[in-house]
């Protein structure tokens, strides 16, 4: 879960010596260094065993039409079994969520190789499928992004034989292939991809913290938007892009054709939902209560602090990884991760109270978990 990793550097970087960002950013590493450890350890373990062994025995052109945002149906998604079928052409039904399948040992079960790494879309039905045409690494990315629509219809990814991002709608089955053409070399590491509800809009940072800009693609005319290397774009909704600038948090909900204006909150924020139903909340979470599930509910339009909401009802090891979609007027998403699985919650805004959602069975240790409408770390 990388997406802001260099938004977060580049935090830290800026911010003053005792700013709180540098113990957010060393305690995301500890437990990416932990994560990196225990497949280590499944490595070794292998050859050890091998050693043992051996001394014993001597992307088309149909435009995508809106429709308005459902919220994913609760569920638990069906654990993948027997073998992954490639995505078929055509309607297959909304999007749980996605992952990068993991690296396997080879057959001398001593090296792991990611060579067949793969994109695999789960539906909400809990059919798996893997995405080949979706470009998994370069030699700048090792994950190269995918991106879901908020209402889990749509999937954006990178196609190399396009030289595109391709758009498919696989509700109705529409696919269209993007206008901008990108050159792969622009993939860089930390890119970033965010897809719009409707599938009309999609936006590519090529290096989320960098100097170079993001672009906000018009699928359906070919018209593109600048957007500038210093923001992370965490989602468009109705038409509005949602652009966060860090360390000294600004947000900008800025409509694609044009207009809105930044807001500075008082704190550094991380995580931002999309805009809640009343047209003027967003949940964050601030970097001193990163060790603690914590969210901050905030005015976007005067950046005025609301309140403070302690999330409960949690595993007692769970991390929060991002928040996301509002499911109703109070209630608004979080993804946890809780040993080696990963969970959504639904937290009441009021309360702080969450529910479970969904599950996702597949360990997720040596691969990426994507969600509809959630920019995680």
């Amino acid at each position: 879960m990388t997406s802001l990793r260099q938004a977060m550097k580049e935090l830290a970087e800026q911010a003053p010596p005792v700013d709180l960002a540098d113990t957010a950013i060393a305690r995301h590493r500890q437990r990416r260094h932990a994560r990196l450890a225990v497949a280590a350890a499944a490595v070794v373990a292998a050859v050890v065993a091998a050693v043992v062994a051996a001394v014993a025995t001597t992307a088309g052109g149909v435009a995508l039409w809106p429709r308005a945002a459902e919220p994913a149906a609760p569920q638990v998604v069906a654990e993948e079994a027997g073998t992954v079928r490639d995505l078929p052409a055509g309607a297959v039904g909304a999007i749980s969520h996605a992952y990068l399948s993991p690296c396997e040992l080879n057959h001398q079960m001593v090296t792991p190789t990611c060579d067949a790494s793969e994109w695999r879309v789960v539906t909400r039905g809990g059919a798996i499928y893997r995405v080949r045409e979706a470009l998994v690494s370069t030699d700048e990315e090792p994950r190269v992004p995918i991106a879901i629509s908020r209402n889990g219809h749509a999937l954006a990814y990178y196609s190399r034989k396009a030289g595109a991002h391709v758009v498919r709608d696989l509700v109705t089955g529409a696919e269209v292939t993007s206008p901008v053409a990108v050159a792969e070399e622009r993939i860089g590491a930390g890119s970033q991809l965010v897809l719009s509800d409707d599938g009309r809009y999609l936006a590519f940072d090529p290096h989320v913290g960098g100097r170079e800009p993001g672009v906000i693609i018009d699928m359906r005319t070919g018209r593109t938007v600048s957007v500038p290397g210093r923001y992370v774009l965490y989602g468009i909704k109705d038409g509005v892009a949602e652009l966060v600038r860090h360390v000294k948090t600004d947000l900008w909900l800025r409509p694609v054709a044009g207009g809105g204006k930044e807001v500075r909150f008082d704190g550094t924020f991380l995580w931002f939902s999309e805009l809640a139903p009343d047209g003027r909340t967003v949940a964050a979470v601030e970097h001193m209560d990163l060790p603690k599930p914590t969210l901050t509910l905030l005015d976007a339009t005067t950046g005025r602090r609301l309140r403070k909401v302690p999330v409960a009802g949690l595993p007692p090891d769970a991390n929060l990884l991002g928040t996301g979609v509002w499911r109703s007027r109070d209630e608004v998403e979080i993804v946890v991760s809780s040993g080696k699985r990963y969970y959504s919650y639904a937290v009441d805004a009021r309360t702080g109270r969450a529910r479970q959602v969904a599950v996702y069975p597949q360990e997720m240790q040596f691969s990426t978990l994507t969600l509809p409408g959630v920019l995680m770390r």
